[in-house]
């Protein structure tokens, strides 16, 4: 009787252990499942969030080719030969109008359009946004001031090859700051970027444009690769202002996006409007009093535009605006180093806009360097879109539940965050 006794207790115990490991295995299918599914949904919500990331570059880079087509003509001798050249009244304009990004921000919140009720998530509160955006706008402000101070003594080839290198100040920045990722695939593409923007920069020549003989095609510069020919070589200060201008730019848009990281925010548009609108009503308090200071100590009078002006400086502030706003909303959407690369797309751009309004076609060299610029970008989209990690470890994911082994628990996007220095991610939802 003892000896069945324990047969049975042994049975029992073996059938109790048998169904254990049967659950257990059950719930490791179940949680592999699910990592996959959450993974599948992370790697849907960063494509459609970089897909709409390029789609504000592309609305930024046309309208910076607008924006320079305007300037040019508001830059113009009137007859009497006098310009208007008033970079700090043009930057507080331009600043002070981020304040109209209040107004979307708002609908979406107080009102039925968005659906009323919205709270901010944490860290976004209104003191934390003011406070960030003086410190932002600071570095913004200064950038666009020093660049607008360099123009009239440096080459125009050289500034703008060295103000449009910035993507890579700003890949260099977010290493230490957002933990960028170094992969061959970036450091090509933003070799190559730049380098075509060096070509476009030596061998442009804007001033071409007004002095081409009517019965000369466009072709006919094609083949002059003599480049630009300036009246002047810049001097030692305009370098150091437009190097300046071109760092302070890069950590305006790097720390910019490393204040809206966090895996609490479900609507980084909105907050990314919220704290455009902040950068722009913190400039009359920040920058208020330079106006009259800079207007008595004659380092630049403030004076309005003249009356057949006031159209082009309105239309100028309203471009720079846009153009700003969706550059910053495309580092919301995305990281400020593909934002940054996508805005030197810019100078193919308006090679374009040379060729349709102008008739003028750069020599090849240019030509070479604007495919350059393309081909770099295109390399910078193809190493965001397609990370290899992401495609190895649901591959893995995979052979585990065909096997009936527990999968790893899933990896995080290496993002910076406010609690703690691990790297999270955030699921973008896109109000």
């Amino acid at each position: 009787m003892m000896r069945m006794s324990d047969l049975e207790e042994r049975d029992k115990s073996a059938l109790m252990e048998e169904s254990y490991q049967s659950i257990t295995r059950s719930r490791a299918k179940s949680d592999a499942s699910d990592a996959s599914q959450a993974r599948s949904a992370q790697a849907r919500a960063k494509l459609i969030s970089r897909c709409l990331a390029l789609l504000c570059v592309g609305v930024a880079v046309l309208a910076w080719v607008a924006l320079a087509e305007v300037l040019q003509n508001l830059q113009m001798k009137d007859k009497e030969g006098n310009t208007y050249s008033k970079p700090m009244f043009l930057c507080f304009c331009i600043r002070t109008t981020y304040t109209l990004c209040f107004l979307p921000y708002v609908l979406w919140k107080f009102t039925p359009i968005g659906g009323a009720g919205r709270r901010d998530p944490e860290p976004f509160s209104a003191a934390y946004m003011f406070s960030r955006g003086c410190i932002l706008n600071t570095l913004g402000y200064l950038s666009a001031y020093t660049w607008y101070m360099s123009l009239p003594i440096t080459s125009v080839s050289a500034n703008t090859a060295i103000y449009m290198c910035a993507c890579a100040a700003v890949f260099l920045i977010s290493i230490p700051v957002l933990r960028e990722k170094i992969t061959v695939i970036k450091v090509l593409s933003l070799l190559v970027c730049c380098t075509g923007i060096v070509l476009v920069s030596l061998y442009s020549n804007p001033e071409k444009k007004d002095i081409i003989p009517q019965n000369t095609t466009f072709t006919d510069n094609l083949w002059d690769v003599s480049g630009p020919e300036n009246k002047t070589s810049g001097s030692v200060l305009g370098y150091i202002l437009v190097l300046v201008s071109m760092f302070l730019y890069a950590a305006y848009e790097v720390f910019y996006g490393y204040m809206l990281q966090t895996d609490q925010d479900k609507h980084p548009v909105m907050t990314s409007l919220k704290l455009i609108g902040y950068l722009g009503l913190s400039t009359p308090l920040l920058f208020g009093i330079a106006l009259p200071i800079w207007h008595f100590t004659g380092w630049e009078t403030l004076q309005l535009p003249p009356p057949d002006k006031v159209e082009l400086f309105l239309l100028s502030v309203l471009l720079d605006t846009t153009f700003n706003t969706f550059l910053l909303l495309a580092i919301a959407l995305s990281n400020p180093t593909l934002a940054s690369v996508g805005q030197s797309l810019a100078l193919p751009a308006s090679m374009v806009a040379d060729l349709i309004l102008h008739h003028f076609l750069m020599p090849w060299p240019a030509l070479i360097g604007a495919g350059c610029v393309f081909l770099g970008f295109c390399g910078f989209v193809y190493a965001e879109l397609k990370p290899e990690e992401t495609v190895a470890v649901v591959a893995e994911d995979q052979e585990g539940l065909l096997e009936g082994e527990e999968s790893p628990p899933p990896p995080y996007e290496q993002e910076s965050s406010f609690s703690s220095g691990e790297p999270e991610t955030r699921a973008v939802v896109v109000a």
